[in-house]
């Protein structure tokens, strides 16, 4: 599907995208491969070409935690299954209008000074493409947004992004993500959650049973493992270069692709279950009440009985 961050409609008119299209419509794949390979938009317009070690394209990838994948796709109705992809579908635009605005930046020469000054882009177009899998099979609700390294500058002209703004601000993108994720499911279905993870911004959803999520975590186990086995870990938790690591190198296929009803009888007939904790989900929902509450409150003192003196009016005289 198509997507549009920033001033949406300039850089879809600027790359001859539809309204239809600019407002996640289906993408056409070679029109995609073309921009991606060739640094071609969908108008026919062309930058410069990549050469043999050019960037052709940022993979964005945006991931539910694990305990939100399981429940729409085990226990989650068709309202909740609904609601679950529209408030994955909100967190990422969220995230990539953060993008748009703080990496949105294309790098063109000066020629008084002699350096690149940063030039602000319109916007930013994109690809997303929505997985329901880990390459273990489980529940993987996630998407790779992929942002072709040829967009459309004021002008028309197609200019490379600045990498470097993109990758100094795509964690702060993925925090962003998670936050409106967890944001917007507490509104429409309630769910309360544990607490966030510093290092990623992610929290699960309180009230499901930590062992389950372990257990349908097999590709996640499986990278530990791995880091473990073949790497130097600090304190039995491997970096986040080390994961990356172990994913090059324990990289299966995926799965054979099935259509999302067969996936979830599939799951729902796993023996791994989902098992819930009431107890963890009303103990969360009393802790951000109470964080909500007033922290302090104002007393209002008796004040102190003074005795008042009159002054006596001057005798007549």
């Amino acid at each position: 599907m198509w997507v549009c961050a920033g001033d949406a409609r300039t850089a879809a008119a600027l790359t001859r995208l539809t309204d239809v299209q600019r407002a996640g419509g289906v993408a056409d794949p070679v029109v995609v491969a073309r921009w991606l390979d060739d640094g071609i938009a969908p108008n026919g317009a062309g930058g410069r070409g990549f050469g043999g070690r050019g960037v052709h394209g940022f993979d964005l990838t945006f991931c539910a935690p694990k305990s939100v994948s399981l429940v729409r796709a085990l226990r989650g109705d068709d309202v909740a299954q609904k609601a679950i992809a529209d408030a994955h579908t909100t967190a990422i635009a969220e995230a990539m209008e953060y993008l748009a605005a703080h990496a949105g930046y294309t790098r063109v020469h000066n020629p008084h000074t002699g350096e690149k000054d940063l030039v602000r882009l319109p916007g930013l177009v994109g690809i997303a493409y929505q997985h329901e899998t880990s390459r273990c099979g489980d529940p993987h609700l996630h998407t790779h947004v992929i942002v072709p390294n040829r967009q459309a500058r004021a002008d028309g002209v197609l200019l490379s992004l600045d990498g470097t703004s993109v990758f100094h601000e795509a964690r702060a993108a993925g925090v962003i993500y998670q936050a409106t994720l967890r944001r917007e499911l507490h509104r429409s279905l309630g769910f309360e959650w544990a607490p966030v993870d510093t290092s990623t911004g992610m929290a699960e959803l309180a009230g499901v049973d930590r062992d389950t999520i372990t257990a349908w975590s097999r590709r996640s186990t499986q990278l530990r493992d791995w880091a473990a086995g073949h790497l130097s870990v600090v304190d039995g938790e491997p970096s986040a270069a080390q994961l990356a690591a172990a994913q090059k190198a324990t990289r299966p296929t995926k799965p054979e692709e099935l259509a999302w009803t067969a996936l979830q009888e599939q799951w729902r007939a796993d023996a791994r279950g989902l098992h819930l904790d009431r107890a963890a989900f009303e103990q969360a929902r009393a802790a951000r009440r109470a964080a909500r509450a007033p922290h302090s409150t104002v007393r209002a003192w008796p004040a102190r009985r003074t005795r008042s003196r009159r002054r006596r009016s001057p005798a007549p005289t």
